[in-house]
C-alpha cells in the first residue's frame, strides 16, 4: 500500500505528548519514525492514569507512540552523541521538545545536526520559545491554559478558574508541529533547501483561541463567565450543557423563537436578538432548565433534534465506545500491546483516499530496535555489542 511519507525518516527525540503524539501523527502516514530515548526508556512509560499503569505501561504512552521504532541511548557519553548525529545524519527531519539549550548541551542541536545533515528539517518544541524571558521556565499543559486565558473563561462565574479536561494546549502544539512539518517538507521537496521549525506551547495557547482573543482585544463589551455555566463567556443563551431528569444534553446557538415553539415555551421568544440572548443568559439557562430537568435525555433530544435545533448527549466515555456514529466511523482501534495482549486506543482521525494512515507496528519496548537502526546505520555485530557492554546503547542490539 502507498502512504504519503513512505521513505521519510524523521529522529524523535520527543517525549511526553506534544512531540510524541505529532511524531505518531506522521508515523500513520508512513514516515519510519527512530525514537530516540533515554537508557530504560522515556519519563511519560512510566506515568500512571488514576495510579496505575496498563499492564506495566503507561496508557498515555501507548495513547501516542505506536508506528515508531526504539533506540535507547545515553546522549550524556561521547559515544551516544556519535551514534545520535549518525542516526539525526541519515533523517529527513529532527524532532525535539527538551527546554531551550538542553540539545546543544547534549552536541545535537540545530547548529550540530546542520553540519552532517545541512538541508535538515530540524523542528524544535517548547513551552515559551527559545529565549526571551520565559525560555528557562517549565512549560506544561495546565500551566498554559492558566497563563493564557483559558482557564479563567471556563467554568460559572463563582467558580475558581477551570481547566479542561484534557491537555488541549499539548495537543493543539502537536498538530502544529505535524502540520509544519509537512510544510517545511513540502518545501524542501521544491527547493531542496531544510529549515527550523520552532514551535511552542504558549503561542499554541493563543492560536486556538484566536476568536475570543480578537474580540476581547478589540471590543468594550466585558466578557465574564456567566452565573448559570453558559458555556462560553462570550456568546448568549441558550449555549450550554443542561441537566435532564436522567443526565444532560447539550444545546448550542439556537434561535429563542424555534425552541420556544419547539418546546412550547413562550417565555424564550421575549428574546429576538444576539445582545438580548447575551444580557439575559442566565435567564435564558434557568426558564429551560427548569423545563429540561422534567425531561428524559432521549426523548428531549429526539425532540430537538427533529426540530433542527443543535443539541448532542453529554456522553462519558463509555457511552462514546458505544455511540453507533462512533462506531461507523471506526476511529477507535485496538492493537497488540507491547508485552501483552492488546488494548483499545485513539486510530488514526483522518480519511485519504489514495493514501491512507496505517498501523504498522504497537508501542515500542524501550531500545526494542537499538541494534536494527544501528545495523542500518553500519554497526556490526561486535561493535553493537560493545556499545551494549559499555553502557553506551540500550535494548535489544542482536
Amino acid at each position: 500500500m502507498e502512504r504519503a511519507l513512505d521513505g521519510v525518516k524523521i529522529a524523535d527525540f520527543t517525549q511526553m505528548m506534544q512531540g510524541p503524539w505529532a511524531t505518531q501523527k506522521l508515523g500513520d502516514m508512513g514516515a519510519d519514525v527512530i525514537k530516540i530515548e533515554r537508557l530504560g526508556g522515556e519519563w511519560e512509560r512510566d506515568l500512571e492514569a488514576g495510579g496505575e499503569l496498563l499492564d506495566g505501561v503507561s496508557p498515555f504512552f501507548l495513547a501516542m507512540n505506536r508506528n515508531k521504532r526504539s533506540v535507547t541511548l545515553d546522549l550524556k557519553s561521547d559515544e551516544g552523541r556519535e551514534l545520535a548525529l549518525d542516526i539525526a545524519s541519515d533523517a529527513d527531519v529532527v524532532v525535539e521538545n527538551f527546554r531551550p539549550g538542553v540539545m546543544e548541551k547534549f552536541g545535537i542541536g540545530y547548529d550540530d545536526v546542520t553540519e552532517v545533515n545541512p538541508d535538515v528539517v530540524y523542528v524544535s518544541a517548547s513551552g515559551f520559545g527559545r529565549d526571551g524571558p520565559y525560555a528557562e521556565r517549565p512549560g506544561q499543559d495546565l500551566l498554559l491554559q492558566s497563563m493564557s486565558g483559558l482557564a479563567n473563561y471556563t467554568g460559572r462565574k463563582d467558580d475558581p478558574p477551570t481547566p479542561a479536561g484534557t491537555a488541549v494546549v499539548d495537543e493543539h502544539a502537536a498538530m502544529l508541529i505535524a502540520l509544519h512539518t509537512m510544510f517545511a517538507l513540502f518545501h524542501k521537496e521544491r527547493t531542496g533547501e531544510g529549515q527550523r521549525v520552532e514551535v511552542n506551547l504558549l503561542n499554541a495557547a493563543i492560536d486556538f483561541q484566536c476568536q475570543e482573543i480578537t474580540a476581547a482585544l478589540n471590543m468594550d463589551t466585558e466578557f465574564e463567565r456567566s452565573e448559570e455555566g453558559v458555556a462560553q463567556a462570550w456568546l448568549g443563551g441558550p449555549y450550554g450543557i443542561y441537566e435532564t431528569a436522567d443526565g444532560y444534553v447539550a444545546i448550542a446557538m439556537a434561535p429563542m423563537a424555534a425552541l420556544a415553539e419547539t418546546l412550547d415555551l413562550p417565555a424564550l421568544a421575549d428574546y429576538e436578538t444576539a445582545a438580548e440572548t447575551y444580557e439575559h443568559r442566565d435567564e435564558i439557562k434557568r426558564t429551560l432548565e427548569a423545563y429540561t430537568r422534567e425531561q428524559e435525555s432521549d426523548e428531549l433530544l429526539a425532540t430537538l433534534l427533529d426540530a433542527d435545533v443543535w443539541a448532542a448527549e453529554v456522553n462519558d466515555f463509555a457511552d462514546l465506545a458505544a455511540d453507533p456514529q462512533v462506531e461507523h466511523n471506526e476511529i477507535l482501534v485496538e492493537l497488540d500491546h507491547p508485552t501483552d495482549g492488546t488494548f483499545e486506543t485513539v486510530g488514526h482521525p483522518v480519511e485519504m483516499s489514495e493514501t491512507p494512515a496505517e498501523t504498522r507496528s504497537p508501542p515500542p519496548l524501550p531500545g526494542q530496535h537499538t541494534g536494527e537502526v544501528l545495523a542500518e546505520l553500519g554497526y556490526d555485530a561486535d561493535e553493537r555489542t560493545r556499545l551494549a557492554d559499555e553502557g553506551i546503547v540500550g535494548g535489544t542490539v542482536d
